[in-house]
């Protein structure tokens, strides 16, 4: 199954950080790019494991995309050996993916910044012609988008002071 991975360093405490991602209703359509059109249907309050998220989103050749979500990890914020990290999980229950399974972790690395890793392992599914589309389209899309996520998720802190 691919797999992609995507690292940033936030300059913003682990708190500040996970209280952007903990809000899923205001943040999310902002940490998702403007041509995407996001629009958030349902969200189980408060977050947590077995929470569940209605959304949709315009895809590509502009196709109206319905995701269900469901998360099965969440782990705020707490003490570990070398500091501080938290985490959450969610799966596609239902949209456009065979499956995805999507990590969020966040780690202290001191008090002012926080190393935020996304990674990500979906299939595309539709045989070999799901892999072709995965390489010209599914991969070139996701990249483009959690670069997007990152550069807002650090104008968002910048904004947040």
């Amino acid at each position: 199954m691919p797999s992609l991975h995507f690292e940033m360093i936030a300059q913003a405490s682990l708190q500040r950080v996970w209280a952007i991602f903990h809000d899923p209703i205001r943040s999310l359509p902002i940490l998702s790019p403007p041509e995407t059109r996001l629009r958030i249907a349902r969200v189980d309050m408060p977050i947590d494991v077995g929470s569940g998220m209605e959304l949709t989103a315009t895809g590509p050749f502009n196709r109206t995309i319905a995701w269900t979500a469901r998360m099965i990890e969440y782990r705020p914020p707490h003490p570990v050996v070398f500091g501080a990290e938290a985490r959450f999980v969610d799966i596609q229950e239902l949209g456009p993916f065979k499956s995805w399974r999507h990590e969020h972790e966040f780690e202290a690395i001191d008090d002012n910044s926080t190393r935020v890793v996304d990674h990500i392992t979906y299939a595309v599914g539709y045989g070999p012609i799901g892999w072709i589309l995965d390489r010209m389209l599914v991969r070139p899309t996701l990249r483009a988008m959690f670069d997007y996520r990152h550069e807002a998720l650090a104008k968002m802190l910048e904004n947040d002071d």
